[in-house]
């Protein structure tokens, strides 16, 4: 690794703290983007009132340098993150004592050796250098979603700093776990330009830059929470977001990454054999017939009667190709102000979590974000997506009629007659059409 990839692990009583090496390589010191909450003035710009925003910005500031140090490459790792080894896979070097007695000397990690071949040590490469080879350009430097290359891609790349994550095991609004967040890095997003790492990254690293990530949203978690707990703190209170109360924050947070692996959503029944008789009533589900239990979804409003995610719920496909790809990405909101209120409307309806827009997937194509796989299907249907607007469909439809739509939706890739002809039930409908 060079040097402009440089990180040190210095073994402290509290925290541990990560410190890079130089910023030599760049164009200027690396820093975190503050969230705006912590940079836009108070509407009230008394002198008094200026003071105390001021006074409490900096309070904020001053905690998340103590918990996760001043700059990316000086990186402190509080305790209760429940990183593996304290977050020692973050950093390429370690780093003892203070001052003068301080030593500093390469992470190394055992290699997987060949078959018969004997075990050997290697350099370890850390998160922190990973996330900057591979993930920078489109997620930023504090994961943002900001990267040089973000403005030009769709969907936009992830904003860690929320702490939201669409595609993973767990309920809608829970935390990824450790292999949720594997398996994306390791896979990509089908459909977009997030890319598959396997082949660049050996598991081990893949490994590291999942740390770092969980360590980007830890701070950016914190940092909103913190700027919420100022909004109810007196500035000229002595103790407002005193360390007491920044650690009691931190914590929160951390809690709720530690304790998700009990959250995995397992499907409650096996799967449904994908027999011509369960793909018709996925169908018919789908179309928005009665369940068993006489409820229905509404899929066909985002994905559309011929499942190609043109639902009446969302603006056409040529208003969102003209806003979105036809020219500067800084002056889409203008190129939106041409159309009618009702589409603009629309448009302000479909945004996601993150502020960007979306598109409901096209279903006849058989590309999947969150993968392809029954149970990635399942997930996305059941629980819903988290920051987007696929909402929960379990425990509206039964287990093994969100089975039957998972076996629709694979087989309507290879099969476009599924759609043809059908006709949308009668709100009375008493159940589920057998056709």
């Amino acid at each position: 690794m060079t040097s402009r990839f440089g990180l040190v692990l210095l073994v402290a009583v509290a925290p541990m703290v990560l410190a890079g090496c130089t910023d030599s390589y760049n164009s200027g010191p690396l820093r975190y983007e503050e969230a705006e909450a912590l940079t836009k003035e108070p509407a009230d710009k008394t002198k008094a009132n200026l003071a105390g925003k001021t006074k409490l910005q900096e309070l904020v500031r001053k905690g998340l340098t103590r918990l996760y140090g001043p700059n990316p490459r000086e990186i402190h790792v509080p305790p209760g993150t429940n990183l593996p080894g304290g977050g020692i896979r973050l950093a390429n070097f370690k780093r003892t004592g203070e001052g003068a007695d301080a030593k500093r000397e390469r992470i190394m990690v055992q290699a997987s050796p060949a078959p018969g071949e004997p075990a050997v040590t290697e350099a370890q490469k850390g998160g922190y250098a990973l996330y900057r080879l591979h993930c920078l350009h489109c997620h930023g430097v504090s994961g943002a979603g900001n990267g040089p290359t973000a403005d030009f891609l769709y969907p936009r790349p992830r904003d860690y700093r929320p702490g939201k994550y669409k595609f993973t095991s767990t309920p809608n609004g829970a935390k990824p776990t450790r292999e949720d967040l594997r398996r994306t890095i390791s896979d990509g997003l089908h459909g977009t330009s997030m890319p598959a790492f396997e082949a660049l990254m050996t598991p081990a690293e893949v490994d590291q830059v999942v740390d770092y990530v969980m360590f980007l949203s830890y701070r950016g978690e914190t940092e909103l929470a913190l700027i919420e707990e100022a909004t109810v703190s007196d500035e000229n209170d002595p103790e407002a977001l005193n360390d007491e109360v920044v650690n009691g924050v931190a914590n929160a947070v951390f809690e709720k990454w530690t304790s998700v692996e009990a959250e995995v959503f397992n499907p409650p029944v096996p799967r449904t054999p994908a027999t011509k008789e369960s793909i018709l009533r996925g169908r018919n589900l789908f179309l928005g017939y009665k369940s068993k239990n006489m409820n229905s979804v509404d899929c066909i409003g985002c994905h559309g009667i011929k499942a190609n995610g043109d639902g009446a719920s969302l603006v056409s496909q040529d208003v969102f190709n003209d806003v979105y790809f036809s020219g500067n990405p800084s002056t889409r909101l203008e190129r939106l102000e041409k159309y009618p209120e009702k589409t603009r409307e629309l448009w302000k309806n479909s945004l996601d979590d993150w502020g960007d827009p979306i598109r409901a997937a096209n279903l006849r194509v058989g590309v999947y974000k969150g993968g392809r796989r029954p149970i990635d299907l399942y997930w996305r249907i059941a629980k819903g997506i988290t920051g987007a607007k696929m909402p929960a469909h379990y425990p509206t439809l039964e287990a093994d009629e969100v089975w039957d739509l998972v076996n629709f939706v694979l087989a309507l890739p290879y099969d476009k007659t599924l759609l043809e002809g059908v006709t949308l039930p009668n709100p009375a409908a008493p159940a589920v059409a057998e056709r």
